[in-house]
């Protein structure tokens, strides 16, 4: 079973890769704000939320998480439509990089990152930031048997 570490671990190796990211977080939405940071723009952050955890019938660990990609536009006359052109293009990479990058192993061991949704942010937080939010579904096949009880 991989742990919550490795899997955000592989969206942070995933901020790093992107040229165009500049920063990346982890955590409860309190953390999103950028006045409770020092954020630098283009922004991703990756919020856990309620998950159906483990599923008897079909054996897979399911954990589900919202991804923001999040500008600034540069100029206070520049238009936010290119600001969320790049940062939806942000999650879709993210998308390649999860399921075919580097961590290209996921796929034979039944892990996958599926975007189930993406939904625009306009202005979030009063302070002219422009984006995307994506509800991303961690899937993990075959890993709760008998054989993986830790015994004495």
């Amino acid at each position: 079973m991989t742990s919550l570490e490795s899997i955000v671990q592989t969206f942070r190796d995933a901020a790093d890769a992107h040229l165009y990211v500049n920063s990346f977080a982890f955590g409860s939405i309190d953390y999103l704000d950028a006045s409770s940071q020092n954020i630098k723009y283009p922004y991703v952050f990756l919020r856990p939320l309620q998950s159906p955890g483990y599923s008897q019938d079909t054996r897979l660990r399911i954990l589900s998480f919202e991804l923001y990609a999040l500008d600034v536009p540069k100029l206070s006359n520049q238009s936010p439509e290119g600001v969320m052109s790049k940062m939806e293009q942000v999650l879709y990479d993210f998308g390649g990089y999860l399921n075919w990058g580097p961590p290209s192993d996921n796929q034979s061991n039944g892990v996958s990152y599926d975007i189930q949704s993406i939904t625009p942010t306009l202005e979030a937080f009063m302070d002219r930031v422009y984006g995307y939010v994506a509800t991303i579904q961690y899937t993990e096949s075959g890993i709760y048997d008998y054989c993986n009880f830790p015994k004495v």
